[in-house]
């Protein structure tokens, strides 16, 4: 079998690691997730790659056409007469490609069979055996009869969260007239083996940072460690068998300290810390490289900035008042910077939400968000975090308002990863689930490194009915993640309703186990077990009703009846109801969803106000055999 390299842009991900799988299933060895840019040594494993290559595919898309990296790497297939060129959506290759047969996939987005793949393996068979001096294949008629035109790109080249931080900073340095890019520089701190394998691995993981930058920054190992801009400095501290490193962000040229951090957790591995440890530099980084291409703040500003930033992280605290104070002293001493304003209201909303639970309520927390928006709003009206803040206060049974909302923000910002993660979240909310994975979808494509896009991902096709394709993204994200609080919250959210009991347990905290302890021996021991389980809600008085109404409707739908399920709906306090409405949505609630009386309970909420306005009605009304016409039964509601 031969070996392929894959060629392609990064925001054609999806259709890339499909491609891979289908070639890897035929036997062939597939070179394509090291695709990384930044700096000389990972442009030597890309040619050491392409060298060893026996065929070299290339994806030309909307996106790739803009890519010199994929220029570059499709005119070193051809120059050794092993290119197999790929089209998707019609895109005719640029010219001086446009002489080679080239494979059209048509509309295809990585789901299901891939289009022509037994002719792409037999391209691909043909460049192994004959070699590099087989003759240039006859032009194709594509290209002899011209391409159609080109459709409307999706979104922009490049990705979100922070690859969208580290390409703008990175444009922004050439902006302020800077000749030379940014180098970020990962060295051990001592000699040690373990410290050495530790800056190793820190190294790889922000490598992955370095392949959505497109090249727009350098990375260097510790040859390169004394031109650094940026340097991290990582020590293993290990003692008696209990993981613990150190992680330092210096000045390169100043050699001053800007942060630094312990690493350790109470019974978790080694691969644990050092992914917690990676996923705050790659925010650190992303903000480091952000504040320069803003003009740079002094030093004492940026210490409490990158504080504040890696406190965000995944490896951050839940708590957002360090945030606050950190950023809203950043902002009294620079009013109009950007940076600092996306993350306060980042932490504004966090703070409100908590506040939602506490005993003095929100009023003062949604107070403070309504000022820093009008504060923002006057810097950047268009920052992404303002547009979602604004969404976040619309009312909950404004579903209209706040969708069209989101999609206008979408369309300023379409390469934010939050913007796609809240749609779809909204979509859920109305049961247009199907939209709502594909929201999902993009926002974990557009945001490859985050596990907090993946849990998504992986949430919206188990609550859309698709466990197969649910437990496919959860086992891809406990290879990769494993270990962060989003993924453990994946396995415990997926577990516990729909997978194994045992992994539920094993992922849960001692509260929420506490809480679900009932539901879970149910589902351990199927309906006989369930009695416990019903006397719970059975026992829930009225006044309780707000704090229970999750378990309790997932319980009665799981393993009471319709008209138990009904009677919680109706008396759960409306508001309750309307913040939880895609709760309803879920898989196990769909013997209560075909019963027509559903609608109605659902007719004091804004959800058939909304529909009917819309016209946009939720996936199960779609349903084969649905022995009501949703419809009708709405318009009887008005």
């Amino acid at each position: 079998m031969a070996n392929v390299f894959l060629s392609y842009d990064h925001e054609d991900m999806a259709l890339a690691r499909a491609l891979a799988g289908a070639l890897e299933k035929a036997g062939h060895d597939v070179w394509y997730d090291r695709h990384i840019h930044g700096g000389a040594q990972y442009s030597r494993k890309i040619e050491q790659a392409l060298e060893a290559a026996d065929a070299v595919v290339v994806l030309w898309s909307e996106r790739s056409l803009d890519s010199a990296w994929v220029r570059d790497e499709a005119a070193e297939g051809r120059d050794r007469g092993k290119l197999v060129p790929l089209s998707i959506g019609g895109v005719a290759p640029p010219m001086g490609f446009r002489q080679f047969q080239t494979i059209e996939l048509g509309q295809w987005r990585g789901r299901g069979k891939v289009p022509r793949l037994a002719q792409l393996l037999e391209a691909i068979e043909n460049q192994a055996t004959e070699g590099p001096d087989n003759p240039a294949p006859p032009p194709s008629s594509r290209a002899r009869h011209g391409a159609p035109p080109r459709e409307t790109r999706r979104w922009w080249p490049w990705a979100a969260g922070l690859a969208t931080l580290l390409l703008l900073a990175a444009a922004g340095w050439w902006l302020l007239g800077r000749q030379t890019l940014p180098v970020v520089a990962v060295v051990a701190a001592d000699q040690s083996a373990r410290s050495a394998a530790g800056a190793d691995d820190l190294y790889v993981k922000l490598g992955s940072l370095a392949q959505v930058g497109e090249g727009k920054w350098q990375l260097v190992d510790s040859a390169g460690a004394d031109r650094a801009d940026l340097l991290f400095r990582t020590a293993d501290q290990s003692t008696g068998g209990e993981p613990r490193t150190n992680l330092v962000l210096l000045d390169g040229k100043k050699d001053m300290l800007l942060w630094s951090r312990e690493f350790s957790g109470s019974g978790a591995s080694l691969a644990d810390i050092r992914l917690q440890m990676s996923l705050a530099a790659g925010q650190l980084l992303a903000c480091a490289l952000e504040t320069r291409a803003a003009g740079g703040l002094k030093i004492d500003l940026q210490k409490r900035f990158l504080d504040a930033c890696a406190q965000s992280s995944e490896a951050g605290f839940d708590d957002p008042t360090p945030r606050l104070a950190s950023l809203r002293a950043v902002l009294a001493a620079k009013p109009r910077f950007v940076p600092a304003w996306e993350r306060l209201l980042d932490a504004e909303m966090t703070a409100n939400d908590l506040a939602m639970f506490g005993p003095g309520g929100s009023d003062t927390t949604t107070a403070a968000l309504r000022k820093s928006i009008a504060e923002a709003e006057k810097v950047d009206p268009d920052m992404p975090t303002l547009m979602l803040a604004k969404v976040y206060l619309m009312p909950r049974s404004e579903h209209g308002q706040r969708i069209d909302a989101l999609r206008k923000a979408v369309t300023k910002a379409p390469a934010d990863a939050r913007l796609h993660a809240q749609l779809s979240n909204e979509y859920s909310q109305v049961g247009r689930m199907r939209e709502a994975v594909e929201a999902a979808e993009k926002a974990a494509d557009l945001d490859p490194l985050s596990p907090g896009m993946a849990a998504l991902r992986i949430m919206s096709l188990a609550y859309a009915g698709r466990s197969k394709e649910a437990e496919r993204a959860l086992a891809e994200a406990n290879r990769r993640w494993a270990g962060t609080g989003a993924i453990r919250g994946a396995n415990w959210a997926y577990h516990l309703r729909y997978g194994d009991p045992a992994v539920a347990r094993a992922n849960a905290d001692g509260e929420a186990l506490q809480a679900m302890e009932s539901y879970l021996r149910a589902r351990e021991g199927g309906p006989a077990a369930a009695g416990p389980l019903l006397a719970d809600v059975a026992a829930v008085p009225p006044e309780n009703v707000t704090m229970a109404y999750g378990w309790g409707l997932q319980a009665l739908a799981e393993f009471g009846t319709v008209e138990d399920t009904l009677q919680w709906l109706a008396k759960a306090p409306v508001e309750v109801v309307e913040e939880g409405s895609y709760m309803v949505f879920r898989p196990n609630l769909a013997k209560v969803r075909r019963d027509r009386r559903f609608l109605g309970v659902l007719a004091r909420t804004g959800l058939l106000r909304y529909w009917r306005e819309s016209g946009k009605w939720p996936d199960f009304c779609s349903e084969p055999g649905l022995p009501y016409d949703c419809r009708k039964v709405a318009e009887a509601h008005a």
